[in-house]
């Protein structure tokens, strides 16, 4: 009897460790096939910043120099459209509210839409301006609709971005002027650009389209991915001397969401196909992933 019993424990021992080590083997082959995903290959790319973030995962498959800080230019603009769709869903601003443009903000500093002293503008058109066309003209009125100046809107994307945790973010302007205090990184970016799609998809509704017509108004997207290849939802170019070609690139591929931000490309075409390297290198790994 004591011999059976002996017996039975040792048996159950063994039962025990055989389950373990299954567990552990399972683990492992979980744990190698995320960190396969979590990390692409790619070829040597000319950018001279470049973050790729999965969404879902919040985790960085690739980076290179993407925790220096350089001049955003127009990427700046997400910040700045971040705040009014903040404003927008919180009911401080409405759609359609109207704006009266100024003489300062239809002479604004940077590139423009294109409005003159006296026309007026909903709020939707400013931000299909800010978001398509780049129009620094639009940001000014946007800041002035949303704060009465570029001032104080500035004081609050710089607060906006410590509470984002943007530790290597400042801003002294709305609109992305090349200046000494503006900069941002790469992985900043990227973080920045999935609060903004995250919590306000409708920006898609504009970063997505070639172009678009609001209220007999045409907005041409600066963005040439845009309608180019299918899994593209948006986001936002930025180009100045400081800078240089930036492209912050937003994909939906096999229901998962990923950005990709390269600063810094070598001329205007580089940055087109250097993210669409990425964006193939991506989709093969998510084929046989």
């Amino acid at each position: 009897m004591r011999r059976r019993k002996e017996h039975a424990k040792t048996a159950s021992r063994r039962w025990i460790w055989v389950i373990l080590a299954s567990i552990a083997c399972v683990a492992a082959v979980l744990a190698w096939r995320l960190w396969r995903t979590q990390r692409l290959e790619l070829p040597y790319l000319t950018a001279d910043s470049i973050a790729v973030l999965d969404m879902d995962s919040g985790r960085f498959l690739y980076e290179k120099e993407s925790d220096t800080p350089r001049s955003p230019a127009s990427l700046t603009k997400l910040m700045s459209l971040l705040l009014v769709l903040e404003d927008l869903s919180a009911g401080k601003l409405g759609w359609e509210n109207v704006c009266t443009v100024t003489e300062q903000e239809a002479y604004a500093l940077g590139s423009r839409y294109g409005m003159s002293p006296g026309d007026r503008f909903t709020v939707r058109q400013l931000v299909a301006g800010a978001a398509m066309s780049s129009g620094c003209d639009c940001i000014q009125c946007l800041t002035r609709v949303c704060m009465g100046g570029e001032d104080a809107f500035v004081a609050r994307m710089n607060q906006k971005a410590v509470e984002l945790g943007l530790q290597g973010t400042h801003f002294s302007n709305a609109a992305g002027l090349d200046a000494i205090d503006h900069y941002m990184p790469a992985r900043d970016i990227a973080r920045l650009s999935q609060e903004l799609v995250q919590g306000y998809p409708a920006i898609l509704d504009f970063t997505s389209a070639p172009s678009l017509t609001v209220d007999e108004r045409i907005f041409q997207n600066t963005n040439r991915m845009a309608g180019y290849i299918p899994e593209v939802t948006g986001l936002k170019t930025g180009t100045s001397d400081m800078g240089g070609c930036h492209l912050v690139t937003t994909v939906r591929k096999d229901g998962r969401g990923y950005i990709i931000v390269l600063l810094g490309s070598n001329d205007d075409n580089s940055r087109y196909t250097e993210t669409d390297i990425i964006l193939q290198t991506l989709f093969e790994e998510l084929r046989h992933g």
